[in-house]
């Protein structure tokens, strides 16, 4: 797609993923037209970056990446919400702050530090945290105690401590990033 800009190629993606994309940003803002405008948001910086882009992890698992970035943008910039509890839905747009450098440079920290986890500990950590399973659906995937799963999940987040510790911005951003 990027080396020659194929559009069928977009679109394609596009019919693939939107579905997954769209039912992650619901389950992340609660709010449809919200999810919908971080969705979109995805899709349009991803044609525009296409040829910056670099994936490290599987193609989903940086759309997911890119969605909740685009949440925390957007938390970051409204920083009220309405009397319901839903965020106000306003769409982000790269002039409004979104940076793909700042989005590249998280994903690979990320990406490096989930990397450097023992391999059980980083496939429960990826599930949870990009795949939005719960810990009784991991317990169950590995057949192991959901105690296990929050002992691993613990662990993940220790080494993100540890290795952001001396970036405070980082270490925030993660935070809200992966709840």
């Amino acid at each position: 797609m990027a080396s020659h800009n194929d559009q069928r190629a977009f679109n394609t993606i596009f019919d693939y993923y939107w579905d997954e994309l769209y039912h992650l940003a619901i389950a992340k803002t609660k709010c449809p037209d919200l999810a919908q405008d971080l969705a979109q948001e995805v899709f349009i910086n991803l044609w525009k970056y296409r040829k910056t882009i670099k994936i490290k992890a599987t193609f989903s698992a940086y759309l997911a990446t890119m969605l909740k970035y685009g949440f925390f943008k957007q938390l970051a910039k409204q920083g009220k919400e309405s009397a319901n509890g839903d965020f106000l839905a306003e769409p982000y747009h790269e002039e409004n702050g979104f940076s793909i450098m700042e989005f590249n440079e998280l994903y690979d920290k990320i990406s490096e530090i989930t990397t450097s986890l023992p391999p059980r500990c980083k496939a429960i950590f990826e599930m949870n945290s990009f795949q939005q399973m719960s810990v009784e659906e991991i317990a169950t995937s590995f057949k192991i105690s959901t105690s296990t799963v929050r002992n691993q999940l613990a662990r993940a987040r220790e080494v993100f401590r540890e290795q952001l510790a001396e970036d405070v911005s980082m270490i925030a951003l993660l935070t809200i990033f992966f709840h």
